[in-house]
């Protein structure tokens, strides 16, 4: 037998039995639950094999459901929110802590697991961090199932040069438009507004050119920079709208009509 823990035997009964059971093949289980009788010993086993598959099944089943790391959060922070689509394309299993920086307590606990304090970091069931969300969705996409980096080097070039430029030039500029808005008229840096407003026209621009022609940031499917995407224009559209590029626009329905996006929007409360 393939587990030696189980097998089909001939069992009599003898004058040392409780009550009798009837002659014939049996097999049993590890905890010595005996299943039978069976005519034969080919019944007997064909029996057995079909109670190893469902086992295999169900343990596979389990697997499936048993979280494959922790993802420490927010769900209203951009890069939390475009890593969460990632998770939720690749149907991955994981464990959720949610951690409020604003929250002294909670981001000096988070800092003794993460000294650099940022969101998001996975962490996963063997003890190593992954901290930066770009890095993260590389690992996702090392997982196995569908994938969001294309496996063609030139198609995944341009793929992390989106995910790049749309955080660099979109996510942070407008975080840091934020940030000097909240600041006193005479405090404000107007130098500095005008970079930052003048990087998210360029990238504007180039997103208008570049989905002219196709449906996704990367051609015809779903990809690390969509998830970027997703969740730049998201958090961009109330400080810099975009209604006036008629391609991103549409592009940006597209992405909150996604399941995946739909979601993660749902969960944040937007």
């Amino acid at each position: 037998m393939s587990n030696p823990r189980y097998w089909a035997s001939q069992w009599y009964t003898t004058k040392f039995a409780k009550e009798p059971w009837p002659g014939g093949w049996y097999w049993h289980d590890h905890h010595y639950n005996w299943n039978g009788p069976f005519d034969t010993e080919h019944e007997a086993n064909d029996a057995l094999q079909a109670h190893l598959e469902l086992e295999r099944e169900e343990s596979d089943a389990r697997e499936r459901e048993r979280a494959q790391f922790e993802l420490y959060y927010h769900p209203k922070s951009p890069y939390s929110q475009k890593v969460l689509i990632a998770i939720y394309e690749k149907d991955a299993q994981f464990k959720r802590n949610i951690v409020n920086l604003r929250d002294d307590s909670e981001r000096a606990r988070f800092r003794e697991l993460y000294p650099m304090g940022k969101l998001p970091v996975i962490e996963l069931n063997h003890g190593p961090l992954i901290p930066e969300s770009s890095v993260i969705i590389e690992y996702l996409d090392s997982l196995g199932g569908k994938r969001l980096i294309s496996s063609d080097p030139d198609v995944a070039r341009k793929t992390r040069f989106k995910d790049r430029f749309l955080d660099f030039y979109l996510t942070d500029s407008v975080a840091a438009i934020r940030s000097e808005c909240q600041k006193s008229d005479a405090d404000q840096d107007r130098e500095r507004l005008e970079t930052l407003r003048y990087r998210i026209g360029a990238v504007y621009d180039f997103m208008e050119y570049e989905l002219k022609n196709q449906t996704w940031a990367s051609g015809e499917r779903f990809s690390l920079a969509d998830c970027t995407a997703a969740a730049a224009l998201a958090f961009a559209e109330e400080t810099a709208p975009f209604a006036e590029y008629p391609s991103l626009a549409a592009y940006a329905e597209r992405l909150g009509n996604r399941p995946s996006v739909a979601r993660v929007r749902d969960e944040a409360g937007d």
